[in-house]
């Protein structure tokens, strides 16, 4: 296990991120809307097929790499637009975290322990391209390519990308982002207790910020968990389910 920050090489034209931050202070605790519920919603294996096979039959595309994480991101963000019922020509920016331990030169040790991310930001994009019948598909269309271009795009381009985001976003806009990945193995982690049972994100109360994570007792399942107002999440479930 690798805990020395200096494996990261960062290039010249970022700032400097590795700012060590460490401290015991907790950090200030946001205030939670009363009509807030959580829910955990899991795609199976099967579930995750369908998805997949859908968007190659609506996609008239033959170039898409159709990865868990594509189709899942897609599928949760489409019924999260129309849980939400924002008007159509809402704008409606979006996000994920890559991993850059592999996309640096020289590439991060994979023992390294900690943080290598920098994030992707998805703006211009209005309600009605999630809405009707094609909002799935365009979904996977657009996180597709996000995902395929992070190898063609070096570090600076995609922190310059954030950045100029970050400026682009209009007040009370909320941005609907993922924690965790259904590539991080949590359910192998052991710390002596044997495997979790069931794993949560504590910080998914805020900006429209769901988790995922892969699913314990079954090979390319997803297990998600989101947040949202009881109204919302009446619809959004709805959805979620009649889309399988």
């Amino acid at each position: 296990m690798v805990l020395d920050r200096t494996v990261i090489n960062l290039p010249s034209e970022l700032p400097n991120l590795s700012v060590d931050v460490r401290t015991l202070k907790l950090p200030p605790v946001k205030e939670i809307e009363e009509d807030v519920v959580r829910f955990a919603f899991e795609l199976t294996h099967e579930n995750v097929k369908k998805l997949r096979e859908r968007a190659k039959s609506e996609s008239t595309r033959s170039d898409l790499q159709l990865s868990t994480f594509v189709v899942t991101y897609a599928y949760v963000l489409t019924c999260v637009v129309k849980a939400r019922g924002v008007n159509a020509d809402q704008p409606v920016p979006f996000t994920f975290v890559a991993d850059f331990r592999d996309r640096l030169d020289p590439p991060v040790p994979a023992s390294y322990f900690g943080n290598c991310v920098l994030p992707v930001n998805f703006l211009g994009y209005k309600a009605k391209t999630f809405l009707g019948e094609e909002g799935f598909v365009n979904g996977v269309e657009i996180v597709n390519d996000a995902v395929r271009d992070l190898s063609l795009r070096g570090a600076e381009s995609i922190w310059e990308l954030y950045e100029e985001g970050l400026k682009k976003i209009e007040p009370g806009i909320k941005k609907l982002s993922v924690g965790g990945s259904n590539r991080f193995g949590i359910y192998e982690t052991d710390f002596g207790w044997g495997r979790p049972v069931h794993t949560e994100n504590v910080s998914n109360s805020g900006n429209l910020l769901y988790s995922m994570s892969e699913s314990r007792d079954e090979a390319g399942g997803v297990e998600i968990g989101m947040c949202l107002k009881k109204c919302e999440m009446d619809v959004f479930v709805t959805e979620f389910q009649n889309g399988l």
